[in-house]
């Protein structure tokens, strides 16, 4: 008897519990040219981590709105082919609530035939929504990043310029007429974040193209390089660099909402760009183990 009770006592004290997965946020890494040649690179993956009863998919992705593209079909073959409780998507602040139904009809209204406005994150939360699993926005409330950095020593029209230079190719990529774009567009969208950040007056068009020209040393344009909004944390832009201090605040929040999720939830998805993943990487292999990777070049499990 007395072995019995010695055996399960000991069973019960190797079961893993949640302690053992902590996702620890001194292992996220800035982004650096170096890690340009980590897995998964340009190619839309899965990453499947698994400990105990605690699961999590993370499908890194290459940005896309094309229904035919790797990361569009990747997404659909994670809630066909895959079970999970709940899903955590990139594009809004978490803090807008569990499963808001403004962003699923912007995601639905978004869905022409072969093309999705909102990209992978539309997709996925209309697949969760076909589910009911709750979906979440992964993002911290944009005057949080502008707090930060601000304490980074970044003036509001630094933050209000990247802003807009790292929205235009999103526009380009939504087929949106590239003909007078930036004066269509930028006034409405600095707007909301003049909104946002309580400032007044709120910079116009021609201040973001002044900004934009001292900064950079060439026009504004909509053809923004990929460069030019690349979070290097050594970069010799001004973008580059806000974009490495912003994607480190977002990285930091994010995984504090995992930590939430996966303690809430079990097992959990989350759909995000492929940069995030190789800038997490370290925490989550370090409180899961390395994970098992799946592509749409791989066999069906």
């Amino acid at each position: 008897m007395i072995h019995r009770l010695l055996v399960f006592a000991l069973f019960l004290f190797s079961l893993p519990t949640f302690a053992e997965l902590k996702l620890d946020p001194n292992l996220i890494r800035k982004w650096t040219q170096s890690l340009d040649s980590e897995y998964p690179g340009d190619q839309p993956t899965l990453a499947n981590y698994k400990q105990g009863a605690y699961e999590l998919y993370y499908l890194a992705a290459t940005h896309s709105s094309d229904i035919s593209s790797p990361t569009l079909k990747l997404v659909n073959r994670l809630f066909f082919t895959h079970k999970f409780d709940a899903l955590l998507v990139e594009p809004f602040p978490h803090s807008k609530g569990e499963s808001p139904a403004w962003f699923l009809k912007l995601a639905k209204d978004g869905y022409r035939g072969d093309f999705i406005l909102g990209g992978e994150a539309a997709l996925a939360i209309i697949r969760a929504d076909s589910k009911k699993l709750p979906f979440f926005g992964g993002e911290p409330d944009h005057r949080d990043i502008f707090e930060e950095l601000k304490k980074k020593g970044y003036s509001a029209l630094d933050v209000l310029g990247f802003y807009v230079v790292r929205q235009i190719p999103q526009w380009v990529r939504e087929k949106q007429d590239t003909v007078g774009l930036l004066e269509r567009n930028v006034p409405k969208f600095i707007s909301i974040y003049c909104k946002e950040f309580s400032l007044n007056p709120c910079p116009s068009l021609k201040d973001i193209r002044v900004w934009y020209k001292t900064k950079m040393g060439h026009d504004l344009s909509v053809d923004i390089k990929n460069e030019e909004v690349t979070p290097f944390a050594e970069g010799t832009l001004i973008t580059q660099r806000i974009s490495s201090a912003t994607g480190d605040i977002r990285d930091r929040y994010t995984l504090k909402l995992l930590q939430q999720m996966l303690e809430k939830y079990k097992r959990v998805a989350i759909v995000y760009g492929s940069g995030h993943f190789v800038t997490l990487r370290k925490s989550l292999d370090n409180a899961f183990g390395p994970p098992s990777f799946e592509t749409m070049n791989s066999p069906l499990k």
